[in-house]
């Protein structure tokens, strides 16, 4: 009897003993609260693990992660604590074994963000731009050379999500005004200069081709002309095809090549304002003042 006696009691003395020790355990390394991390450009999972003075085991454990993989705009639960005993999750909720969540036992997340920086743009240096499938925040901020926390800050977003059809400001004072032209241009005025390249340079090199479109983004962004790719090619008196209407037969394929090509930047006229063919211009006077650039094809390029 005595016997049987002292074996129960060992067996409760070890059950408490081991229950106050993981409570002790499990307190330690689930305080009352725990931060949450936005991640943002830049950041690596060894970063943040040095930064907030944890383990990037501890993170992945944390986090659920089977690698070091992570995305910009993630959040990530920072460990208090060094991770040596893990407890389960069901330990954690419920650490008398039973079935019902303990409430008491969720700590409550406190969020860590990277501070928003402080927008003051003028109008004339925003664009209006609607969310196309496949954009991320990440990579607009990256083709307008600025951040992501500076289109949520301009944009009073409250994280990297954006969706389908939202209409959002970008900046473009970081950009040249060649680029400022390519990531504005509207698909409409993208057809229009397709339309005048094949118009004015169908049959002439790539090169050729490339070159008229150059003297035309050259002139959008000249103060003497349109800042518009309609308003220069439209303009009376400047472009022949638009009077005999050969403007409005359809672009083939290179015209569009040609036109991306030259959206890009790539200039072959070394900033021309001007082109005429010798074989079939009527009047050439005019091209005495301008000092002539470049001759490819049938075309002289003068500025």
């Amino acid at each position: 009897m005595e016997s049987k006696l002292s074996s129960i009691l060992f067996i409760l003395t070890f059950v408490l003993t081991l229950t106050i020790s993981f409570s002790i355990q499990a307190s330690d390394f689930f305080p009352d609260f725990y931060f949450v991390y936005e991640v943002v450009e830049g950041d690596t999972l060894s970063g943040i693990a040095q930064r907030f003075g944890t383990s990037i085991d501890g993170l992945r454990w944390a986090n659920g992660l089977h690698d070091d993989l992570i995305r910009l705009g993630d959040e990530l639960i920072i460990p208090q604590k060094p991770v040596k005993e893990i407890p389960s999750l069901n330990d954690r909720l419920n650490p008398n074994g039973s079935n019902e969540l303990n409430l008491e036992r969720i700590p409550r997340a406190v969020y860590i963000r990277p501070p928003m920086p402080e927008v003051d743009l003028p109008r004339d240096k925003v664009i209006i731009y609607q969310i196309r499938r496949g954009d991320s925040l990440y990579e607009l901020a990256r083709e307008f050379n600025t951040t992501t926390a500076f289109l949520q800050a301009l944009n009073e977003l409250d994280g990297p999500n954006i969706r389908i059809g939202q209409r959002i400001y970008l900046p473009i004072h970081n950009l040249t005004p060649r680029q400022a032209v390519e990531r504005t241009i509207s698909p409409e005025e993208k057809d229009i200069l397709a339309r005048a390249i094949h118009a004015e340079a169908r049959g002439e090199p790539f090169i050729g081709q490339v070159a008229v479109g150059a003297v035309i983004i050259n002139r959008v962004l000249s103060r003497n002309y349109p800042d518009t790719f309609r308003g220069v090619i439209f303009q009376p008196g400047q472009f022949c095809v638009v009077r005999d209407g050969q403007i409005n037969l359809p672009p083939n394929q290179q015209a569009f090549d040609a036109a991306r090509e030259t959206l890009r930047g790539n200039d072959p006229t070394r900033g021309a304002i001007y082109y005429y063919n010798p074989n079939t211009a009527t009047n050439t006077s005019w091209v005495q003042s301008r000092e002539v650039t470049v001759i490819i094809g049938n075309h002289v390029f003068a500025r």
